[in-house]
């Protein structure tokens, strides 16, 4: 099998459980369930992961990569949550905007509104605890070995490792903004206003996966920032509450974050030293076209849902 089509097989397998995703996720957003939702997406998340594992003949121990390092794991979720703010303020911006333009979505449920229950059990007492399992371990450490264990590897060997961490890190933010649980206070963001942020840290995992060359560091970055969401989301907005989105506050918190990010980024790559890349010609034109438009059809079909309903 050619590179292009092994990349090709992967893109469309990741596209489409992704849209399939968000389909579900918009049926159920209504529902009385929540761990169930959570459960549906990590069952279909490991199920595409093992079926391109076995279509491509690869162990689990070559998808995991090499040992990771220790310390490169610490900085890798330090990079996040120096970039945490920045995406934040990326998603505020963009919902702001789209209230203005479009409409505001209805209010989120909150958590403990549902009658949640499992198989027979009521988990309604430990429904935010079992969120944020899921959300900061489980669903982080599948994503991990979908996207950048396998998805990323797979461009990797057809665009060149460094472009690859690119579009993969794109194919991350709109994977990620279309499985999100929807319609859950507290959660992590859902729909077209949290693209942004999501395709930031979904570049930054994947920029951490090409200097480490373990998916590892990508679960470590992406787990970090969900954490930080769910610990320190209420603090931040009520701080900055009523302030511009130009105001010096939020500014010196952003360069603060991005300085962060950079130096911990600087650090990951002293400790992991990778070897240059060989030049690479143009990538075949129905992959380079392909992708792309595979990530607009995801943003339009969220764009229209979130119209109706806004």
């Amino acid at each position: 099998m050619r590179n292009e089509t092994r990349a090709g097989l992967a893109v469309w397998c990741v596209a489409g459980l992704a849209m399939s995703l968000f389909i579900l996720q918009t049926a159920l957003a209504h529902s009385d369930v929540l761990t169930v939702r959570f459960v549906l997406n990590l069952v279909a998340m490991s199920l595409v992961a093992v079926g391109l594992m076995r279509l491509r003949r690869r162990p689990l121990r070559e998808v995991n990569g090499p040992a990771p390092d220790p310390v490169s794991l610490i900085l890798a979720g330090l990079a996040a949550l120096g970039m945490w703010v920045v995406a934040w303020w990326l998603m505020d911006m963009a919902d702001y905007g789209l209230n203005h333009v479009i409409g505001s979505l209805a209010s989120p449920t909150p958590i403990t509104d549902f009658s949640d229950s499992f198989l027979g059990l009521d988990l309604q007492p430990a429904a935010y605890e079992l969120e944020i399992l899921f959300a900061v371990v489980l669903l982080p450490l599948v994503e991990a070995w979908l996207l950048w264990g396998l998805l990323q590897p797979e461009l990797g060997a057809l665009f060149g490792r460094w472009r690859a961490a690119w579009i993969t890190g794109g194919a991350c933010g709109a994977f990620l903004a279309l499985t999100a649980v929807q319609n859950v206070a507290p959660a992590l963001p859902w729909g077209l206003a949290s693209l942004d942020g999501y395709v930031v840290i979904g570049c930054l995992a994947a920029l951490a996966v090409y200097l480490t060359g373990s998916p590892w560091t990508g679960f470590a970055a992406w787990g970090t920032f969900a954490y930080a969401s769910f610990a320190w989301r209420d603090d931040l907005f009520r701080e900055f509450a009523g302030k511009p989105y130009w105001d010096v506050g939020w500014l010196t918190l952003i360069l603060v974050g991005v300085l962060v990010a950079v130096v911990a980024f600087q650090a990951i790559r002293f400790r992991n030293p990778r070897p240059a890349e060989p030049e690479r010609t143009s990538p075949p034109w129905t992959l380079q076209v392909g992708l792309p438009l595979l990530l607009l059809l995801a943003a339009a079909a969220m764009v229209i849902v979130e119209i109706h309903a806004r």
